[in-house]
């Protein structure tokens, strides 16, 4: 089962979310936007891993240079495309589905989804699935571990947050990530936060010990 919408596409890893069909999807995004770098992430689930090396292997065949965040929540991606000169990323993630699902949500230049015109004509390119040649010069892959520090070191700068307030009310907060992308990131934005923290499910692992919704 596929499931193809403004949200990108989902659908179970044993039958259509494959290595094989995310490069044809990686062929598509890269026919869709301008020359220039991408970023990329995933959720936690086991069958990231391979998914995320397809789409990065296809892309670097191309020639584009790509930057890998690994486990991250969606919007680092988004924040990561938004605040460099990147043409686009991509986060393979199947949201609150369950462990058989996995799927990509499609990001723009400027941090945003793929307006659903936008994901029309990629799907179109995927149904056409043309071959392309291997790129003159490949490109190169960086990782990039900070990204979610950079993001949350972001966030708690907001205008909008009162740092020395929140710090001072000293919150207890329980957090249960369901071993989840937010495995990370959740505690350790409350944490910059001042919040004295008590994680539970955080391995960050993908073995969600309860339903993801």
């Amino acid at each position: 089962m596929i499931i193809r919408s403004i949200s990108g596409v989902r659908g179970l890893v044993a039958t259509h979310i494959t290595p094989e069909s995310v490069r044809a999807f990686a062929r598509a995004f890269h026919l869709q936007i301008k020359p220039g770098l991408v970023f990329l992430g995933r959720d936690s689930r086991p069958s990231g891993d391979d998914l995320l090396d397809a789409f990065t292997e296809e892309l670097i065949r191309l020639g584009r240079d790509v930057i890998v965040c690994g486990i991250v929540p969606t919007p680092t991606v988004q924040f990561m495309v938004e605040r460099s000169e990147a043409s686009g990323g991509v986060i393979i993630t199947a949201s609150h589905n369950p462990i058989e699902w996995n799927g990509l949500k499609f990001v723009r230049s400027d941090g945003t989804f793929f307006h659903p015109e936008e994901c029309e004509a990629l799907f179109e390119f995927v149904d056409k699935d043309q071959d392309i040649e291997n790129a003159t010069q490949p490109g190169m892959f960086f990782p990039d571990k900070n990204s979610i520090l950079k993001h949350s070191i972001d966030i708690i700068e907001l205008s909008c947050i009162d740092l020395n307030a929140i710090r001072k009310r000293q919150f207890k907060v329980v957090i249960d990530a369901v071993n989840g992308s937010g495995s990370v990131a959740l505690p350790l934005l409350l944490d910059q936060l001042g919040c004295d923290v008590i994680p539970i499910h955080c391995e960050g692992n993908g073995d969600f010990s309860h339903g993801a919704e």
